[in-house]
């Protein structure tokens, strides 16, 4: 079976979490979750690498060059779109990657309920969804449940960096980091993505935060 042509491993009243072939299944609108369901970062990856975890990973060519680029690091992809999850798998297999680990589920959810206070090295939420009408705003990413999340799950000398294309999503994203320490920019290539390149073509400003602990 091609690794594009994933089918989702259960029905929804047979919903449960589920790591099966380098992925791990987080459902929705589940309640008995486990965090003991969920392997240690060590038995995962076979070694002590650092590990990086990019939230809303869409289609991976993001997350995919950096664990190519980058095979001393551990990498997680998170993705809550099967389809989108389906590339990001199409490409790990074609790049023969044995870094980089998906994560198929909502971002909050899977760290709230997987992942283990202080452990990663470095966060990136790449472009998540603005929700851009007042009405739909509750839906976004980066509110205060998750910035706790991240506090909570980031070593003391790890960081965040978020990127968007959207200013008041920007606005939101200061405002919930105010607590971390705002670092400058990176000289290294930060690397790109489809809608890095689908906003610049129409002429948006990207814009990227840096957070330390």
């Amino acid at each position: 079976m091609k690794r594009d042509k994933l089918s989702y491993p259960f029905s929804w009243e047979e919903r449960r979490p589920l790591l099966q072939e380098g992925i791990f299944y987080v459902p929705d609108f589940y309640q008995a979750h486990e965090r003991d369901l969920f392997p240690s970062f060590d038995s995962l990856f076979g070694n002590q690498n650092p590990v990086h975890i990019e939230y809303c990973s869409g289609n991976g060519e993001w997350v995919v060059d950096k664990a190519v680029s980058h095979p001393e690091i551990n990498w997680i992809a998170v993705e809550q779109k099967f389809d989108r999850l389906c590339k990001i798998n199409s490409k790990a297999q074609n790049c023969g990657l044995e870094n980089l680990f998906i994560i198929s589920g909502e971002a909050l959810t899977f760290s709230r309920e997987y992942l283990p206070d202080g452990q990663l090295d470095a966060v990136y939420v790449n472009f998540p969804d603005p929700w851009p009408k007042d009405r739909h705003a509750k839906h976004r990413l980066i509110q205060r449940a998750f910035s706790e999340e991240l506090w909570r799950t980031v070593k003391k000398e790890g960081s965040v960096t978020l990127v968007t294309d959207d200013t008041p999503y920007l606005e939101q994203m200061r405002y919930e980091m105010q607590e971390w320490t705002s670092k400058p920019p990176s000289s290294a290539a930060y690397g790109s993505s489809y809608f890095d390149r689908l906003w610049r073509s129409k002429g948006l400003t990207i814009h990227t935060l840096y957070y330390g602990r």
